[in-house]
């Protein structure tokens, strides 16, 4: 009896720790300008994307974006390289959480689409692109892969 009960304990113990290793896993994202974004896509249809490299194992406490794991296609942006505010263009529906002591502040590009898109991108011939000095970072959440403004792919 007490083998079979040991037993059982080692089973749910390695079922526990896939759990918490698949739970945890997280990809990090290079922007051209050296930049990073973790993209951490939780149990429960959660993801959480957030600048720099996160390792913690509760949801952060400082900036970051709290979006659906279905969502498609996400992009930040960068101007000159680097800003004291990070643009993101998601749903409208994300939630977008800033501190009030951080370096700078997660906005949301759809909030002010037609500003954003007269600062950021210029139109040649029928098709909009971003201005020189703006660097991009798109990440694909449902597949888990982004690419950069060069469009080289990164998984």
């Amino acid at each position: 009896m007490r083998k079979i009960f040991k037993i059982l304990i080692v089973l749910v113990c390695v079922i526990a720790g896939l759990f918490l290793w698949f739970d945890q896993s997280r990809s990090f994202f290079k922007a051209t300008n050296g930049e990073y974004i973790t993209m951490w896509k939780r149990y429960g249809g959660t993801c959480y994307l957030i600048p720099g490299k996160y390792y913690g194992i509760t949801k952060p406490n400082n900036d970051y974006v709290e979006t659906e794991n279905k969502n498609e296609y996400v992009d930040f942006l960068w101007f000159n390289n680097k800003s004291n505010y990070l643009l993101y263009s998601g749903n409208v529906t994300d939630k977008i959480y800033n501190t009030d002591n951080a370096d700078f502040r997660i906005i949301n590009y759809l909030n002010d689409k037609q500003k954003n898109d007269s600062l950021f991108t210029e139109k040649k011939g029928h098709y909009s692109h971003y201005k020189k000095g703006v660097a991009r970072l798109s990440i694909n959440i449902l597949e888990g892969y982004a690419s950069d403004g060069t469009g080289k792919t990164q998984r």
